[in-house]
């Protein structure tokens, strides 16, 4: 043990006191002191240098020799100011140019594995999975329309290129590809308008930006507004009369177009004049309104644009469009609020609406006609049902989508028809 002094209770080591080893701490004990491999490479070095000498004594040609060999080892490590091989250079040059080409196979190689990827078949696995997030009744609805708009989708022009270019009469070329395949920006666009999914979870799943989720929608709600837009979805009297339920036939063998109008609910502006020119007082907020009309098969065959939510039935009727198309002989079904008995007359057609109750009560003529139009004209209210199903409608529209609403609008009407037929049991009258 240390043996220790203690001078005004300070405890100090003697001159010469060792560490005592414990029984646990004697890692070094018994082991004789190894001399390192290069102090014993430099004694043999000596001694051969100065052979006539001792090994023990050759130590005074160690430091002379141990300097040669220093020398020649920083000489042969540190050589950058020598010459290279010959060769050398252009060998080392061939294979970084290699190392740069297999790193650039690689990752175009990674580029389209990412893009090999389409997350539509990630989401959709069933049919209830495609219908949730697309609104098409199955897999092979989607496919087939898929395969329908195809061709023409490729050669799509994204909205922040058209907006370059919208000053200039130069043709513009398809944008160049994008990190989404076209069916998942297409996926995409049924998340947005269907299942109503907001742009930051939008860019969460496809791992894009916001604002490029935001050009997506923009750019496919413009182009399925021309595509779609361009289908002739007003029937003929032909076309009508040979889907019309028969029902229809015994009732109102006339009807060529079923209309309503619908509103959805929009964000309230600031300005006070804009605020009452959308405010709705049937709905008592500020909405958009429009105009559909269906056969009476149960396709949608008419859309107008959205008007702001003050409009009237009757001035939103002749604004839209619809007069335009109904010809001598034709009939129009509608509620009582629309009184556009007068501007149907002048073309030759006919308003069908229930009739109003003139005396106390109606008579049994009236009431048995009011039932009859009411259960056919239902089925108007189950075509704008299955719009109002697209969820972007069951939020407010917010400001910022003002100027894509219209084609929002009009696409998701026209695709209900890619639902199939509405089912007409239990709305028809039955004898």
């Amino acid at each position: 043990m240390a043996n220790f002094t203690n001078r005004g209770r300070i405890k100090r080591l003697k001159i010469g006191s060792v560490p005592s080893r414990f029984q646990w701490n004697n890692w070094g004990e018994g082991t004789p002191r190894r001399e390192s491999a290069y102090k014993r490479a430099s004694i043999r070095l000596g001694h051969d240098i100065c052979p006539a000498l001792p090994l023990e004594q050759s130590l005074p040609c160690e430091e002379e020799a141990m300097e040669e060999v220093a020398a020649s080892v920083v000489m042969t490590e540190h050589d950058y100011g020598s010459a290279p091989k010959p060769g050398a250079l252009d060998a080392a040059a061939a294979r970084i140019q290699q190392l740069e080409d297999e790193v650039k196979e690689l990752t175009t190689e990674l580029s389209q594995l990412k893009v090999s990827q389409v997350l539509f078949h990630r989401f959709c696995v069933s049919d209830k999975d495609i219908l949730f997030y697309t609104r098409f009744t199955s897999r092979d609805v989607f496919c087939y329309f898929w395969e329908a708009i195809q061709p023409s989708a490729s050669m799509v022009v994204y909205w922040s290129k058209a907006q370059k270019k919208g000053q200039t009469f130069e043709p513009l070329s398809p944008s160049p590809t994008r990190r989404l395949q076209l069916v998942d920006e297409f996926f995409l666009f049924c998340c947005r308008v269907a299942a109503g999914l907001q742009e930051k979870v939008l860019a969460d799943m496809f791992q894009v930006s916001v604002s490029t989720v935001s050009r997506v929608v923009i750019t496919w709600a413009n182009y399925l507004y021309l595509l779609l837009g361009s289908l002739p979805i007003w029937m003929s009297k032909q076309q009508v009369k040979n889907t019309m339920p028969s029902k229809f036939v015994q009732y109102s063998p006339d009807v060529r177009v079923i209309i309503d109008c619908t509103e959805v609910r929009c964000q309230n502006p600031s300005s006070l004049t804009l605020q009452s020119e959308v405010f709705s007082s049937y709905k008592n907020t500020t909405t958009f309104k429009g105009l559909i009309g269906i056969a009476p098969c149960g396709a949608v065959t008419f859309v107008s644009s959205l008007f702001t939510g003050s409009i009237s039935d009757r001035e939103l009727t002749e604004r839209s469009g619809l007069l335009d198309l109904l010809e001598p002989g034709d009939g129009c079904m509608a509620d009582k609020g629309f009184t556009i008995e007068k501007l149907l007359a002048d073309l030759g057609a006919t308003l069908i609406i229930p009739p109003f109750k003139m005396t106390a009560q109606f008579t049994k003529e009236d009431a048995l006609k009011t039932q009859a139009i009411a259960r056919l004209r239902i089925l108007v209210e189950r075509a704008i049902r299955r719009v109002k199903e697209y969820r972007i409608w069951q939020h407010t529209v917010p400001l910022t989508l003002s100027g894509t609403v219209n084609q929002l609008w009009t696409v998701c009407c026209v695709m209900t028809n890619f639902q199939g037929p509405l089912d007409l049991k239990g709305y028809i009258p039955v004898e």
